[in-house]
């Protein structure tokens, strides 16, 4: 079996925008969002920053707690199996830049946050401060800085309710990426829902006359099956489908919407597509962007799931 992993928006002015995947049956992604809305990014293809022009596009990296090594370890000592929030990505926006001011949004665990700030421009390279406006729970402030003749854009975040988040500073190394919809994008890594689990004996002993019962836990996964196709090329049909468990099933069909940047707020979903270089989170809503085959794939796929048997694994195996 494959290693197991180890683990946008408010209105400016009046441009219309994606809207959110509402109630279409064959369209669902992992769950229904509220309508959201952003200005999509002027992007400026080049990858190295010389010019303002340059920053206009997605930043992409991971997005981690801003923790000593002290602190690290004793949250792992006391929250050893529920730990994702310490590491993860972020796709920081920088949409438009009028002057010295920058618009934009970031994307992380599925929440889409618009942001504004001030943009100043050295002999060497460009400072930013940042602030995420619509001051929920999750928002916070941003002080970047990026050399001329440089492509990594480096930063620090804090909350703005430190009493209401488990982490309330984040450092990132981002890296300018262009999102191009590419069909050919593999999965090539077993899905573990580490939230869905079972517990069973795996061996006994006798002990002083008593037998002993020893216990591991398996958890929600998916078979070899699912790298036999990729959903985005291949239309699947319904003799390969009856033969999927439901975790195949359901990677399957996410795949697809990971393919088009889709911006996953399932922690489990969220969780296994970051592992993939390839994957970007940039958008709320992809329903206009899926192919034929796409589209008759996740009819299929959707119709199947909820009766698929569930298949449990250890880790490791």
């Amino acid at each position: 079996m494959k290693i197991l992993y180890p683990l946008i928006c408010a209105v400016f002015l009046t441009i219309s925008c994606k809207e959110a995947i509402k109630n279409e049956r064959k369209f669902i992604a992992e769950q229904s969002f509220e309508e959201i809305q952003f200005v999509e990014p002027k992007v400026n293809t080049s990858l190295v920053v010389n010019s303002k022009e340059d920053l206009l596009g997605y930043w992409v990296g991971n997005f981690n707690a801003n923790l000593s090594d002290s602190e690290l370890d004793s949250i792992y000592e006391n929250e050893s199996s529920s730990v994702n929030y310490l590491y993860r990505k972020i796709t920081f926006s920088i949409d438009e830049i009028k002057g010295d001011s920058i618009i934009g949004h970031s994307i992380s665990v599925g929440n889409i946050s618009p942001f504004k700030g001030l943009l100043v421009e050295n002999t060497s390279n460009f400072e930013m401060k940042v602030d995420e406006y619509k001051k929920e729970k999750t928002d916070g402030n941003f002080v970047i800085r990026i050399n001329k003749s440089d492509s990594i854009m480096k930063g620090d975040w804090v909350a703005y309710y430190p009493e209401e988040v488990k982490i309330t500073s984040r450092i990132f190394n981002l890296k300018k990426k262009i999102f191009v919809y590419n069909k050919e994008q593999k999965i090539e890594m077993t899905f573990f829902n580490t939230d869905k689990s079972k517990e069973f004996v795996y061996t006994t002993d006798t002990v002083d006359g008593k037998i002993e019962e020893y216990i591991d836990t398996e958890y929600f996964s998916t078979t070899e099956k699912v790298f036999e196709k990729n959903a985005s090329i291949d239309e699947l049909t319904s003799d390969f489908v009856s033969n999927l468990t439901k975790a195949d099933i359901f990677i399957l069909r996410n795949s697809i919407f990971a393919r088009h940047g889709f911006a996953f707020r399932d922690k489990q979903l969220r969780m296994y597509f970051e592992q993939f270089d390839w994957y970007m989170p940039v958008f709320g809503d992809v329903k206009e962007d899926l192919t034929e085959v796409e589209i008759k794939n996740i009819d299929l796929l959707l119709r199947y799931e909820q009766n698929a048997e569930e298949y449990y694994d250890t880790f490791g195996r």
